[in-house]
């Protein structure tokens, strides 16, 4: 099995957030993003998209994960 597409996020600090968190549930995560490393940010047309991707077998709880990330402090888990 391969990696594939979880999420796409706009900037490395919010995919290195989110992959941290991820990673703190288990889950393995690379990215793809089609910008070089640069010590400026670019967010021009799309260029700082960064692509998060999870091992196939890891989709399901990496998508109930994220959900549970994005989920308001107050409201309880589906």
């Amino acid at each position: 099995m391969g990696w594939v597409p979880l999420t796409t996020v706009i900037g490395e600090p919010k995919a290195r957030l989110l992959a941290g968190f991820l990673e703190g549930e288990g889950i393995r995560v690379r990215f793809r993003t089609q910008v070089p490393p640069s010590l400026y940010p670019v967010t021009v047309n799309g260029l700082a998209e960064v692509e998060l991707l999870v091992p196939e077998e890891d989709l399901p709880h990496a998508r109930e994960a994220l959900a549970a990330f994005y989920l308001p402090p107050d409201e309880p888990p589906p």
